[in-house]
């Protein structure tokens, strides 16, 4: 499956706000895992994230709504690790600390379409911790 949907990404030429590289396919599995991660963090399969996570992926990526269907289907499927994920977003992230907060505007934004719970707010500070590490250092350190 990984293959069929590798030809997407590779023939676009476009920007993304966000990040660099927004053609990299281990970009868009990482960032789509990210945000399924929030999705599926309550148990539910709310219509209501999922329709978040499409136009999240929509916006930064230019996918159709099939294309992003497959993905979604991918990593529901896929077995990957949170830190993992959140690594590679990081890499791909631009630098600018506001378009950094930006972002996780964006996944705040998931995790409040029907309630906060306490894994999806584990997930937002483990987010956070990873994107503003030097932030999250000083404010321990004081």
């Amino acid at each position: 499956m990984f293959e069929s949907f590798k030809h997407w990404f590779e023939a676009r030429d476009q920007e993304s706000q966000l990040f660099e590289h927004p053609n990299s396919l281990n970009l868009h599995i990482a960032l789509a895992a990210l945000l399924y991660h929030v999705v599926s963090a309550d148990g539910l399969d709310d219509n209501n994230e999922k329709q978040e996570f499409k136009l999240i992926m929509a916006k930064e990526f230019q996918l159709s709504e099939q294309q992003i269907m497959v993905l979604y289907h991918y990593v529901k499927n896929l077995k990957s690790d949170l830190q993992s994920d959140l690594l590679t977003v990081d890499m791909y992230l631009k630098k600018d600390p506001n378009l950094r907060m930006a972002f996780m505007d964006k996944l705040n934004q998931l995790i409040g379409v029907d309630g906060v719970d306490s894994e999806e707010l584990n997930i937002y500070y483990e987010t956070w911790k990873v994107i503003f590490p030097d932030l999250v250092k000083q404010l321990r350190d004081k």
